[in-house]
């Protein structure tokens, strides 16, 4: 998605720096949601760190230290995970992929129905 140039133009809006960083992250966080509905896999996958995310702590801490001590993540991937779980961006995000799946199935109900 093109956004235009950082400049006061008559033919486009200014957007700062600040404008268009969030606008691309929005974005990113849409292609992320429906790439979680395409992917079932993905969408249980976020949907259990929701679950997690709503547990007790010492619960999520031994759940996270479980997938530490399998081996299957990298560092980086750790520490994504901890995050999304600690600070509930887990549920946030499902909820999110949930309202966007809502949006697509009433759209198809509209597209059928006419």
């Amino acid at each position: 998605m093109d956004l235009g140039p950082l400049h006061d133009d008559k033919k486009r809006p200014y957007l700062d720096a600040d404008i268009l960083g969030d606008l691309r992250t929005k974005q990113q966080l849409l292609a992320a949601a429906c790439q979680c509905l395409e992917d079932h896999g993905a969408y249980i996958f976020f949907d259990g760190l929701a679950s997690l995310a709503k547990m007790e702590l010492d619960t999520r801490e031994q759940f996270l230290n479980r997938f530490e001590n399998s081996g299957t993540y990298r560092a980086d991937e750790l520490a994504a995970l901890r995050r999304l779980v600690m600070s509930g961006g887990a549920s946030a995000f499902k909820e999110f992929v949930d309202h966007i799946r809502e949006i697509k199935i009433e759209q198809e109900i509209q597209e059928m129905a006419s």
